[in-house]
């Protein structure tokens, strides 16, 4: 038997042989990976062959595309720069070996559809969910919940002052908290919490930007069963310490959250509606239910959801809302009218500077979302611009306090874009930033 492999192996002929089949010793093209995950769009990408060869042939490679430009070609590992756009391209890698025992050579190609997005830069990489990304960065730190318990949803605030850095625990002993939002200079950090997992609904609080637990924690409003039933979406204005949110803390508006802001330097001064205190079914389109306030970088007025039959099963959706947020209270008459009549955008963040509007949105027959951007003086949806793409959940974005980037919770992979490896996917949700993104 030993003879018999003998002779199959070395063949009884000196001619040269080609082959460009599997085989138990073929070096073989397994996949293609790349430095940025995904590549990104007009910048320089290195590529890599990830090949299997168990015999360790010398081997030759050489590499195409038919987009962008490729800085060398005959390495296993290549420097490809990309159009500057979004979209999917070909890139080809090709290797030769020779096999100096048998006299045999082997060459293998192998076409790659390789998927270049916008440049993402990871924060986190916690499989625990996190979620609720506030105004980053503050005072060089971001915020988030991330839960300790996925079985019974207890969780945490954390801050992190850089990617992929060493969290900080801020708050401590609340049974579940969510929704955190960082005064400008971090002094404070408000949020949505519950003390024991007996409390009905989360009541909002304020610990220093330091941290605190249920003992030094200052109590802002109270949930109870019949009144701020619903309440939520605490957000920091973009200078100084005031505060706006939604709750229905009137019995005319209950069940139907409002608008209020207050200053978190000075709770007794009580709340200050942003709309008037009758609002009801009287509002354009039977709206009646506002929430997840968004200010503009002036402090002067909040963007904000909208939606008809809020907290039921049958809720409705009613598109963006523009509502000015300067007096005291500030006038804002009704009827009111929908400024972004997109029912399908979400989470609405205002650029520090006014003039944009960044959202999520989950397009017809998808479950996963994507971030759209949108000039703030428009109102027209088409002219909304996609900034994230592909297979993967993308939505709370929030902009960077100097504007460049745009913060959003993902469920995207490493090696997500340039390998495929979809059924692999984390399902750890990730804070995520756009370095890189176009306005419209």
């Amino acid at each position: 038997m030993g003879i018999f492999v003998f002779l199959v192996l070395t063949g009884c002929s000196n001619k040269d042989k080609t082959l460009n089949v599997e085989g138990t010793f073929s070096p073989v093209i397994e996949n293609l990976s790349s430095d940025h995950e995904p590549p990104v769009r007009g910048n320089v990408n290195a590529l890599t062959a990830v090949v299997s060869n168990p015999r360790g042939y010398t081997i030759h490679y050489h590499w195409s595309t038919a987009a962008g430009v490729l800085a060398d070609s005959t390495t296993g590992t290549v420097h490809w720069t990309p159009p500057d756009s979004i979209g999917t391209y070909p890139v080809t890698v090709s290797l030769q070996a020779h096999d100096d025992l048998n006299n045999v050579d082997f060459f293998k190609t192998r076409t790659f559809q390789v998927y270049v997005d916008n440049q993402f830069e990871r924060w986190t990489r916690s499989i625990a969910i996190q979620y609720d990304v506030a105004a980053p960065p503050t005072n060089g730190k971001i915020y988030y919940a991330e839960v300790r318990n996925a079985g019974t949803g207890e969780s945490d605030v954390w801050a992190l002052a850089a990617p992929m850095g060493a969290p900080e625990q801020v708050t401590q002993d609340f049974w579940q908290v969510s929704q955190p939002t960082a005064q400008f200079d971090g002094s404070r950090i408000v949020f949505m919490g519950k003390v024991h997992p007996t409390d009905g609904g989360a009541s909002m609080w304020m610990v220093a930007g330091t941290g605190g637990d249920t003992t030094s924690a200052q109590l802002a409003l109270r949930w109870t069963n019949n009144s701020n039933l619903f309440v939520g979406g605490p957000r920091f204005a973009p200078s100084g310490s005031m505060i706006a949110y939604a709750t229905d803390t009137l019995p005319s508006n209950h069940f139907h959250p409002k608008l209020w802001m207050r200053d978190a330097g000075n709770f007794a001064a009580g709340p200050i509606p942003i709309q008037p205190t009758t609002t009801g079914n009287t509002s354009v389109e039977g709206v009646n239910s506002f929430w997840n306030p968004s200010w503009r970088g002036t402090g002067d007025s909040v963007v904000v959801e909208a939606y008809a039959n809020f907290g039921q099963n049958n809720v409705v959706s009613r598109g963006l809302f523009k509502f000015s947020a300067t007096g005291n209270p500030p006038t804002n008459p009704e009827p009111f009218a929908v400024w972004l009549n997109d029912l399908a955008a979400l989470e609405p963040d205002w650029s520090p500077d006014g003039t944009h509007i960044v959202f999520s949105k989950r397009s017809a027959g998808h479950t996963d979302r994507d971030l759209w951007i949108i000039n703030a003086g428009a109102s027209d949806p088409s002219t909304a611009r996609q900034i994230t793409f592909g297979p993967a959940d993308e939505f709370h974005p929030r902009f960077s306090s100097d504007g460049s980037k745009i913060f959003f919770v993902s469920n995207r992979i490493d090696g997500y874009g340039a390998n495929g490896f979809y059924d692999t996917e984390r399902r750890g949700t990730n804070i995520w930033s756009v370095s890189r993104f176009d306005l419209p």
